[in-house]
């Protein structure tokens, strides 16, 4: 009798600790028309191997970085973030991409202000 109540016990933690996991995760929102396009000009990849996943620099072959499951994507939030204090440029209603030598790559017209709150709040880059 004690030992079902302890089998399911040490499964209901189990099963608690993998919805926290899960939950935490779990990426942050992006943007589905937005985040494409800045990806492209991003120097991060993701590289899947059998351990788990990499984060890689386009313009640094040294970078890599492979962050536990639970803080994969807060770490390549990080990342992009640093990156993008840097290359992206809020201004008004229009959204620059800057490469490292600060001249514009492209402009991309925010259609919504639900995409301007994405690029304040996901890569926190405020309007000059």
């Amino acid at each position: 009798m004690l030992s079902k109540r302890v089998g399911f016990g040490l499964g209901a933690v189990v099963l608690f600790l993998v919805a926290v996991a899960f939950i935490l995760g779990r990426p942050a929102h992006r943007d589905a028309r937005l985040y494409p396009i800045i990806r492209q000009y991003t120097p991060f990849v993701i590289e899947k191997t059998l351990g788990g996943l990499k984060i890689l620099r386009k313009d640094n072959p040294k970078f890599k970085e492979e962050p536990d499951a639970i803080h994969f994507y807060s770490r390549l939030q990080e990342l992009e973030r640093e990156w993008a204090s840097k290359h992206l440029k809020l201004k008004g209603e229009t959204l620059i991409i800057l490469d490292s030598s600060s001249k514009e790559l492209k402009k991309i017209p925010l259609k919504s202000e639900k995409e301007k709150h994405f690029i304040e709040n996901y890569y926190q880059v405020k309007d000059k």
